[in-house]
This record gives structure tokens, C-alpha cells and sequence, in this order.
């Protein structure tokens, strides 16, 4: 009986029929796809547009992925949670609080405190 080798273990996410492709896989096929729907018009600012585009659905994936505790969601992606914060509202993302108006004081002299009587001299 011949002795089998096993076939060494690769890296996790290395068998490529389970799983989606790589990232870079489909932002190639998505950024050719691009190119060639453009039949000779010009294109500015690619790389701004291609860079607000996938930050989007990074933002969201990452907050979906962390219960959107923002200090996580920070963390993993190697940005200052207040860099993240900046990203979140340039996307909309972010669900800011309403301000609260402070009320409007009536003008009863009954709100107003009792002034202090005056003390005497000596």
C-alpha cells in the first residue's frame, strides 16, 4: 500500500470556489467594466470617484459588522474615531442627535428669584 501525502493546508479563503472572489478581483472587473461603458468620453477626477465609491459600502459594511459602535468600527479600520465620524457624516451616515432649543423663559415676575433684601449699614 502506497502512502498518500496530504496536501498541505493553505491559507484560509485560498480555495477560490468557496467564497466570494477577492476584493481586488471585483474592483478590477468593476473599474474595467467602467472604462469600457465610457466609448471615448472623458473622465476626470477617476480616482476621487473610485475612492468615494468603495468608501460607502466600506463604512457601512465595517458599522454592520461592529453593531455601529463607532470606537470598533475606528479601530478596524486604522482610523481616529473622529476621522471616522468626518467620513460617516461626508456619506450621510451618520444619525446626528437633534439639538435640543432651550425653552424660552416667560416673562412672569413670579420666575424670576426674590431679590435679597438689602442689608443694613452699621
Amino acid at each position: 500500500m502506497t502512502a498518500r501525502k496530504k496536501k498541505a493546508a493553505g491559507p484560509v479563503g485560498a480555495d477560490r470556489r468557496s467564497g466570494p472572489p477577492p476584493l481586488k478581483d471585483s474592483a478590477a472587473e468593476a473599474i474595467a467594466h467602467f472604462l469600457a461603458t465610457l466609448d471615448g468620453e472623458a473622465c476626470i477626477d477617476l480616482y476621487d470617484m473610485v475612492l468615494h465609491q468603495i468608501e460607502e459600502p466600506l463604512l457601512k459594511g465595517v458599522l454592520d459588522y461592529t453593531q455601529h459602535n463607532q470606537s470598533h468600527a475606528a479601530a478596524m479600520l486604522g482610523l481616529n474615531r473622529g476621522t471616522l465620524r468626518k467620513k460617516l457624516r461626508q456619506h450621510g451616515l451618520l444619525a446626528e442627535p437633534e439639538t435640543v432649543r432651550p425653552k424660552k423663559k416667560s416673562r412672569q415676575s413670579n420666575t424670576h428669584p426674590a431679590k435679597a433684601p438689602a442689608r443694613r449699614k452699621r
